[in-house]
């Protein structure tokens, strides 16, 4: 009966849109987008940097159809303020050099933020479709926007053109290199796929059983020239 109460009085107001066209509020997870900067663009919310695992994918097929994939330009961003760790930045462009202070990561947000905005619902797995000509669109804030504020003139392009993949990278705002986290890479048939970087510990393994090979190879060669 209240919410009934409620919904009444809020379209009496006139406000009833308005409250369910709020813009979702940006947590911090990788967003990718997709634009061939004409037409509309496509926007998907990937989840939380710290969930990837090496090996995911997303079937994309039904929100790229309209695409042809061997130009599309594609990147992907995020940002957030991890406690106990500081500000961290995501993003498939690191030529900018290291995220050198809290202003900096404040700029980035900003701007991931703005694009968020298009989103009527937060989370994984949501996605948008917006006018490439949108201020707040992946055309506009990540290749052709004007504005100071935007994401490509306050870091970067982040996109590739067409099939392949992208490094993605993470930086600390404290001056640090940005340190490679994996690579995504676009399919044919509109899978988008994130492979990691193997880990330090499975270097050493690898190299370990390199060298193995080599002192096993060395015998056998004497032995054969013998």
């Amino acid at each position: 009966m209240v919410n009934s109460y409620k919904a009444a009085l809020l379209a009496a107001l006139g406000l009833a849109g308005a409250v369910t066209g709020q813009a979702a509020t940006y947590t911090g997870d990788l967003l990718i987008g997709f634009t061939t900067q004409s037409g509309s663009d496509t926007i998907v919310d990937l989840g939380a940097a710290s969930s990837l695992t090496s090996g995911e994918s997303w079937d994309l097929s039904s929100l790229l159809g309209s695409y042809d994939l061997s130009t599309v330009n594609w990147g992907v961003i995020g940002d957030k303020n991890v406690s106990g760790t500081g500000r961290l930045a995501w993003s498939t462009y690191s030529l900018s050099g290291p995220l050198a202070s809290a202003s900096a990561w404040g700029q980035l947000d900003t701007a991931t933020k703005s694009i968020y905005s298009n989103f009527g619902t937060a989370g994984a797995g949501q996605s948008i479709s917006i006018l490439a000509t949108d201020d707040n669109s992946w055309n506009q804030q990540t290749i052709n926007g004007a504005l100071p504020t935007q994401y490509h003139n306050v870091w970067g392009n982040p996109n590739n053109v067409g099939l392949g993949s992208e490094i993605l990278y993470q930086m600390l705002a404290n001056g640090s290199d940005p340190v490679a986290l994996g690579s995504f890479a676009l399919g044919a048939n509109g899978s988008v796929s994130f492979t990691a970087v193997p880990e330090p510990t499975s270097y050493s393994i690898l190299g370990g059983a390199g060298l193995l090979l080599a002192s096993l190879r060395r015998p056998l060669r004497r032995k054969v020239s013998s």
